[in-house]
Order: structure tokens, then sequence, then C-alpha cells
């Protein structure tokens, strides 16, 4: 059995980034007649584009076209 061993990172430094770079939302609804544009940038972690679907079904807010791109640390999801 192999293990393997990756770097530690202290947990305080791991929410740095997140209060570093708090996730930005922006709402366009001049865009598009029949729909609402929303995008998101975030710092790149774990479980943050779950946990952007939970709230916008959360809102009854219906996701038809998703677009996810990525920097290497940091990606852009337009919903």
């Amino acid at each position: 059995m192999e293990m393997g061993y990756g770097p530690y990172v202290h947990p305080e430094l791991e929410s740095l980034v997140d209060r570093i770079h708090p996730p930005r939302v922006c709402i366009d609804n001049d865009s598009y007649q029949d729909c609402t544009l929303v995008k998101v940038d975030s710092a790149n972690k774990h479980g943050v584009l779950l946990e952007m679907v939970q709230v916008l079904t959360d809102l009854d807010l219906v996701i038809s076209k998703s677009y996810i791109c990525s920097d290497g640390l940091w990606f852009m999801n337009g919903l």
C-alpha cells in the first residue's frame, strides 16, 4: 500500500486566501431579455462550486447554462 504525503498547510493560512480575496458576485439583468447572468469569481477551493449551486437553487433560481474557466489557482464560473 502506497502512502501519499503533501505539504502541511496550517488551517488559519488556508482561510487566509478567502479573507484576502473573498468571492465576487456580479448580477447582470441587462445583457439578456430572457435570463439573468450571474458571474462568480472565487479562489479555487474544494466544494465551492457545489456551494454556489446550492445557494442558487435554494433561492429557487433555475440554472440553464454554466461555464467554468480556470487560470490555475483561480476559477471563474458564469452561471
